[in-house]
């Protein structure tokens, strides 16, 4: 019997392919790695092709979910609080919460409703005749630009009509009738009802599912994207109002009327949620009304240095000092993570698309071993509740669940019992 060689090299890793390859197959080496891959990336773009698939026809019912998280993470310390402090019941405090949002709402569109749909018809008029007295401007100083600029704007104009639907919803432009905004509209304030009352047994549901040497940083690395998300969303609906605030300020300081001040405010607070790119297309639209109602280059030139004087403060000052580095992105990343949420879902993906991605790279973070927000595991009243193995998580859950069952108790007298414990509770923190 012949003698194998010992003393062979071993390949890279270990492993020595001369032995492992057949030399008789006609098929380069190569070839069959390129092989394996192409069949690998097939799977894979085929599965994210399905659930893009599945995510357009269920785009109403993705899209009033993220909604109602994002309410959710707003509501969340006040009824937490609500429960925690005064003890009241889960499902009481997120009911409080959902009603003072639906009264928040009315009272916004009955007291202002009417002059908002009045003053962004006007202000799609203005942006229109301001569009058309820049380009006069620009013909007067170069006239040879005249039929160039002419017909670029119409086919910007005609782009827009013929996209309309395309460019204000993306995938959700299903939910543009009524009816489906109406089916949308219940569904957000359901799913935010039980995100208050049962979030965080839905959050341990989800955990639960995960393999069980992973619950603890699962458990960890979920809390800390809820805490991003919060701390994203609170800092945005604040800035917002500064830079609406003050750019209206700024406008009806340069002899813009109320009429259309207010709707600049209005579109300058629901672009400043598109991080970047929404300062920049408010900031040029309310230069663009300047300028049309005034008839005045310099003042129009005063709009620009007032929208960038705000926007300045706003970047430099009261977002560092708010946010700090919470969502550890890069300006670039955020502007390309804007680019393809607005290519995939319209203006729902911009605005949804980065408070996602800080989310998941804030939980990606920690499960690689950096700790974004440490001071969590000092907080006792967190979000997701106080720091613990998920372990005694689970088996206060189950022992609750045990009791219920053995007690077999109906459920007017489980309420009793409830109530008792949450004054024994209540009698434990005074003292």
């Amino acid at each position: 019997m012949e003698e194998l060689d010992t003393h062979a090299e071993p390949a890279i890793g270990g492993f020595n392919h001369d032995v492992a390859r057949d030399d008789r197959s006609p098929v380069p080496p190569a070839l069959e790695t390129a092989a394996g891959w192409s069949w690998r990336i097939i799977v894979i773009t085929a599965l994210v092709l399905g659930i893009g698939w599945v995510a357009i026809k269920l785009s109403i019912i993705i899209v009033s979910l993220m909604v109602a998280l994002l309410i959710a993470v707003i509501l969340e310390p006040m009824t937490s609080k609500l429960q925690n402090r005064w003890g009241w019941p889960p499902a009481l405090a997120a009911t409080v919460g959902v009603f003072g949002l639906l009264i928040l709402i009315l009272g916004l569109l009955v007291g202002a409703g009417t002059g908002i749909v009045a003053g962004v018809s006007d202000l799609a008029g203005q942006v229109s005749q301001g569009v058309a007295t820049l380009i006069d401007l620009l013909v007067q100083k170069f006239p040879n630009l005249q039929v160039t600029l002419n017909d670029g704007w119409a086919k910007v104009q005609s782009t827009i009509q013929n996209n309309a639907t395309t460019l204000l919803g993306g995938v959700a432009s299903v939910g543009s009738s009524l009816t489906s905004f109406l089916t949308g509209f219940i569904l957000t304030l359901f799913a935010l009802f039980f995100f208050l009352k049962d979030g965080r047994r839905l959050w341990h549901w989800i955990v639960r599912a995960t393999p069980h040497s992973q619950h603890d940083r699962v458990n960890e690395a979920g809390i800390r994207a809820w805490v991003t998300i919060g701390n994203y969303t609170r800092t945005q609906a604040f800035v917002a109002a500064v830079d609406a605030v003050g750019i209206g300020v700024v406008a009806m300081l340069l002899r813009t009327p109320f009429s259309l001040a207010f709707p600049i405010a209005v579109v300058v607070f629901l672009f400043s949620f598109v991080p970047i790119v929404g300062a920049f297309i408010s900031g040029f639209l309310a230069i663009l009304i300047v300028l049309v109602n005034t008839q005045s280059v310099p003042m129009a030139l005063l709009m620009l240095v007032g929208v960038l004087a705000v926007q300045q403060i706003e970047g430099n000052i009261l977002q560092p000092i708010l946010q700090g580095n919470a969502l550890n992105m890069h300006a670039l990343a955020i502007v390309l993570i804007v680019a393809a949420g607005s290519a995939v879902a319209g203006i729902v993906g911009a605005l949804f698309a980065v408070p996602l991605a800080a989310a998941i790279n804030t939980a990606i973070l920690y499960i690689r071993g950096h700790d974004t927000y440490p001071y969590l595991n000092r907080m006792e009243d967190r979000p997701g509740g106080p720091p613990r193995a998920f372990d005694a998580v689970t088996t206060e859950h189950w022992q609750h669940f045990d009791e219920a069952v053995a007690q077999h108790l109906s459920p007017k007298e489980r309420r009793a019992a409830n109530k008792q414990a949450r004054a024994e509770r209540r009698a434990q923190r005074s003292e």
